[in-house]
């Protein structure tokens, strides 16, 4: 069962994340990828994702046929005994409407996660550092 304890960092996981570990395609941050999912698995961390991460990951395994549903439905289900599982609000849907990155479900997702005051956001996507770091 997941803990609570205020003393472990708090993360959020981009579908990135999920998706380096499990997809059968070439990933450059696989190796990364997988470290922080076992570091949650360990407990060294408490890392939560959206319910639209969750349906992204499936979305994309299945168009690359890298899982059948009752893999992936294995799979996320033991993830999702060590991660936290998050929905994204109407609030967080709003301003990512107002927000012109050009990426809704990113936006969505990260403004979201700012909003839940997580210590770090975790992602692969270069487009989303690019955009906090011009923005910042």
């Amino acid at each position: 069962m997941k803990s609570t304890s205020k003393t472990r960092t708090r993360v959020f996981l981009d579908t990135n994340i999920i998706l380096d570990v499990l997809s059968s395609g070439t990933r450059l941050h696989r190796e990364a990828s997988r470290k922080i999912i076992q570091a949650v698995c360990n407990g060294e961390m408490e890392a939560f994702i959206t319910t639209q991460s969750i349906l992204d990951t499936q979305y994309v395994l299945s168009k690359e046929g890298s899982f059948s549903f009752s893999k992936f439905s294995q799979v996320m289900l033991f993830i999702m005994s060590f991660v936290n599982v998050i929905q994204i609000d109407g609030l967080s849907i709003r301003e990512a409407l107002k927000n012109p990155t050009g990426d809704f479900e990113d936006d969505a997702q990260f403004i979201q996660a700012d909003s839940e005051g997580f210590d770090v956001i975790v992602t692969s996507d270069r487009r989303f550092l690019l955009s906090v770091y011009i923005s910042a």
